[in-house]
């Protein structure tokens, strides 16, 4: 394993991964991988680390090489804001992936509550930033996806400080077209803080615009579960499914096997 570390954006936000060694010379089957990128929740006010390393490692254990972004919250976010910083970080790897073993075309962006609206965020406007910056697939765990009228407050306030023409451009559910990245959703329905409703709605539109999506509900479990294991402090046995569904999703997206 190969550890890196890059410094993106006018923040310089802390991108740093998990790369597996080149294999074909002891016989295996891979040189480049999958990779994907992980974006902690938050709030945008601070970055949650059991959406960290917890979820980094099964990630990794299945062959991806997996990276974790710790995109800008709180004012920082008035310099950069967190789309514009994974557009710089899905770039770096896909401009990397010869040192990296990762395949250019299979780049995953993963996000958990706020995290989630910055992988949602970018899987919808990555044309802003150009073709090198496209994820080629987002997973959306519990995601904030609206600014309006079910949208969590705090994320609308930190992202937003109150500018309408930026709730309108970062309400997901108003933003998705054909060229709009395939994403895989998970929910909880009885989610107090980030309604269930996110995750419907931007599931819809997605739908709606033809791009290929995965949405799970679950039954039971409060909010920013990460893994729903005990180690992580929100056990919820019921919800521990979504990292495998998730996996053999972007698999089958991709073509790949460990």
């Amino acid at each position: 394993m190969k550890t890196v570390r890059y410094l993106i954006g006018k923040n310089n936000a802390e991108l740093y991964g998990y790369v597996h060694e080149n294999m074909e010379a002891e016989g295996g089957c891979y040189r480049r991988r999958p990779a994907v990128i992980v974006c902690p929740g938050g709030g945008y006010i601070r970055l949650s680390i059991r959406e960290e390393d917890p979820v980094v490692f099964p990630l990794f254990s299945h062959g991806y090489n997996v990276f974790v972004l710790k995109y800008s919250v709180g004012e920082a976010i008035r310099q950069s804001f967190p789309e514009e910083e994974a557009a710089l970080a899905i770039a770096r790897i896909r401009e990397d992936a010869e040192t990296l073993e990762t395949d250019p075309d299979a780049i995953a962006i993963m996000g958990f509550s706020a995290g989630g609206h910055v992988a949602g965020s970018i899987a919808c406007h990555w044309k802003k930033y150009g073709k090198l910056s496209r994820p080629d697939a987002a997973v959306l765990c519990y995601p904030v996806i609206t600014m309006g009228e079910h949208g969590h407050q705090m994320s609308t306030d930190s992202l937003t400080a109150g500018d309408a023409e930026l709730r309108h451009y970062y309400s997901l559910e108003t933003q998705t077209d054909g060229d709009t990245s395939p994403c895989f959703i998970w929910h909880t329905f009885p989610d107090a803080s980030v309604d269930v409703w996110n995750s419907l709605a931007f599931a819809a539109a997605l739908h709606q615009s033809g791009v290929e999506t995965e949405l799970h509900v679950y039954s039971r479990g409060i909010h920013g579960l990460s893994l729903g294991y005990r180690e992580t402090g929100k056990e919820e046995k019921g919800v521990q499914s979504w990292m495998d569904l998730a996996v053999f999703w972007l698999d089958r997206l991709w073509g790949f096997s460990r």
